[in-house]
């Protein structure tokens, strides 16, 4: 791997870091447990940077990070918030680089912030009975007046803030020479 894409790619996931420690809160009176957070935003421009790949990774190791820096709810948490936000920035990473345009873009955020909030409900209504001992039922309750708007608020501010900040970013840095090519 390049040393520009790897610093770029560490520089981004330790702002994710960053975010993900010091902005967070609750979106949604009746999930209050479920807390926005920025960290998503770095992690979605290495997408659009460098591709899935690169994201989904960082994701990885940002999830253990988080999990043993703050809790985030323990090995489950950290699991919870890999699937979140590497499908996020997986669909949205594999649509924008096959054609990279703002249309394109656009369309990959959106599938990707529909594809991560029907991948979290189901987990939700899967996974969270096994691992916190909640009936089914109790997380059928909260699935759709708290988990699925929480899920595409999150995704949305993510994705929007994103559309916003990408492409000053991507010019900024290639003009500074840290970024010879987007397809890098």
């Amino acid at each position: 791997m390049d040393l520009k894409k790897m610093t770029n790619i560490g520089a981004l996931s330790a702002l994710s870091l960053i975010l993900m420690i010091t902005i967070k809160f609750p979106i949604i009176p009746t999930v209050p447990y479920l807390l926005y957070e920025a960290g998503d935003l770095p992690i979605l421009i290495i997408a659009f940077l460098y591709g899935p790949g690169a994201a989904v990774g960082a994701t990885l190791i940002l999830s253990i990070l988080m999990s043993i820096f703050v809790g985030l709810g323990g090995p489950f948490g950290a699991f919870m918030h890999f699937l979140a936000t590497g499908t996020l920035v997986f669909v949205a990473g594999y649509i924008y680089n096959h054609n990279r345009t703002q249309k394109t873009a656009v369309y990959g955020l959106l599938a990707a912030s529909i594809a991560m909030t029907v991948i979290m409900a189901f987990a939700n209504l899967l996974l969270t009975p096994i691992f916190y001992g909640i009936p089914r039922q109790e997380v059928l309750k909260v699935l759709v007046p708290g988990i699925i708007p929480f899920n595409i608020i999150k995704a949305f501010i993510n994705s929007g803030l994103t559309l916003l900040i990408y492409k000053k970013l991507a010019g900024f840095l290639k003009s500074k020479g840290l970024l010879y090519s987007l397809n890098n």
